[in-house]
């Protein structure tokens, strides 16, 4: 049910969205949809689904799906990592944040769950730049809060909107993108980064190599 109402907030908006159309994608009663609370919260459930894979909030160091990026032993490992959870997030969920923001800014309750959701999200990124910070592979000029925040509005679901529906960048473009930009942000200049800045990831043959 949580999934027919994701669906349907993606494509056709708060508004438009009813409770009968939730029961009828969901092949259920509308006394079924109506026993899980008000629509606002039907649209919070389907967000924290969407996003974070489950309803309750939780750390994204507790979750399972945050496995592979925390294993990564290097920082290029992670920004990679990063890059391609992000990537799969927001594909799933962009849209339905859309709406979401949308409805928030008519409805004060609903602007309440977004709120919520907005801090949740910033918490995740926050507790993932604390944990590079404790091995020591950030960046010694910028604190912490101010690379969490600036990871966050990089991350945020209108920005893969605007990349991938508006200029037509295909998945793998924008993972590249912002892999590169999570480097370039979070991690110190090494040699060894030049050519991971420079658009050519260690894992694929450059031009030299290739010669």
């Amino acid at each position: 049910m949580i999934d027919a109402a994701a669906e349907l907030f993606a494509s056709h908006g708060y508004s438009r969205t009813t409770l009968a159309r939730i029961a009828e994608a969901a092949e259920v009663s509308v006394e079924t949809v109506q026993a899980q609370g008000p629509k606002r919260s039907l649209l919070g459930a389907a967000v924290r689904l969407r996003t974070f894979g489950r309803e309750a909030d939780e750390s994204i160091l507790d979750v399972p799906e945050s496995g592979a990026l925390l294993r990564q032993e290097s920082p290029e490992g992670f920004a990679r990592a990063a890059a391609r959870l992000v990537s799969e997030i927001n594909a799933r969920s962009s849209g339905l944040m859309r709406a979401f923001a949308s409805a928030a800014a008519d409805d004060p309750d609903i602007e309440a769950e977004w709120s919520e959701v907005i801090r949740l999200v910033h918490g995740n990124v926050r507790d993932l730049v604390a944990l590079l910070r404790s091995r020591d592979w950030l960046r010694t000029d910028v604190g912490t809060d101010e690379l969490a925040a600036s990871v966050w509005i990089m991350i945020d679901g209108a920005n893969f909107e605007k990349l991938t529906a508006r200029l037509g960048w295909p998945a793998q473009r924008y993972e590249d993108w912002l892999a590169r930009s999570i480097m370039e942000l979070l991690f110190p200049a090494r040699p060894a980064d030049e050519a991971m800045r420079a658009g050519r990831w260690p894992t694929r043959t450059t031009d030299a190599q290739s010669r």
